[in-house]
């Protein structure tokens, strides 16, 4: 019984001393950026409150990523690039000690919108050993005065286009328009209505024949601006 006693009291202790050691502070939680910025970022700070060195990786989620948007993340000694959602390194945070190697990278690719990316922060060894955290990535228009007074259209990406393409749209106020797509024969194959001041549209060209077409910000019936199209798959 008492070698029993013995096992369940070091069980305990171990259990104890690989508790909850990591904690995070001056999260930027909510990070804002305009379409005319190529990458914004955001920065934590991970606290080892224990009394060992823990050896911390990262694990990226896509809570909610925005059509077309792009994340990465650097962490330790390394730099990810887009699509790496787990580090590869460690970065090692001594007893009582602090690291400040977490950048977490946003590209939106000139598109307004906003995407949430959660993070994972755990030790190798022990993995419920962890701290989480959510950072909000928000793309704005530029120049909230300009979108009163133009009527635009901003560049299609990707193009060629596969499945999707998409593009930002800006109105002068009270203006009503369409998003016209032409075939190469000229006839219209899709309109779609607009009349917010601005916003983003997402065209799905998974049903469209490969082939070049016409996409036109149309207003009064006149066609503002004009972009071709490519779709190849």
């Amino acid at each position: 019984m008492k070698k029993l006693f013995t096992t369940i009291l070091i069980s305990a202790g171990a259990l104890f001393a690989n508790g909850q050691n990591l904690s995070y502070n001056s999260l930027t939680a909510d990070v804002y950026g305009s379409i005319e910025d190529s990458v914004i970022q955001a920065t934590v700070l991970v606290v080892n409150s224990g009394s060992s060195t823990i050896n911390a990786s990262l694990k990226a989620y896509n809570t909610n990523l925005y059509p077309l948007a792009e994340h990465s993340f650097c962490w330790g000694i390394l730099c990810n690039g887009v699509g790496t959602m787990v580090s590869p390194v460690t970065s090692p945070i001594s007893p009582g000690g602090s690291d400040n190697t977490f950048r977490g990278d946003y590209f939106g690719h000139g598109y307004v919108g906003s995407s949430t990316i959660a993070y994972t922060i755990f030790d190798i060894n022990y993995p419920n050993d962890s701290v989480q955290f959510s950072v909000n990535y928000h793309i704005t228009p530029v120049g909230i005065n300009q979108l009163e007074q133009t009527n635009s259209m901003s560049k299609l990406y990707p193009n060629p286009a596969k499945s999707m393409t998409a593009f930002n749209y800006q109105l002068k106020k009270g203006t009503k328009a369409e998003i016209k797509i032409v075939n190469m024969l000229g006839k219209t194959i899709n309109t779609i209505p607009v009349s917010n001041a601005s916003g983003n549209i997402v065209l799905s060209t998974a049903d469209y024949p490969n082939g070049v077409y016409m996409v036109a910000l149309s207003v009064g019936g006149k066609n503002i601006t004009v972009q071709k199209l490519v779709v190849n798959r």
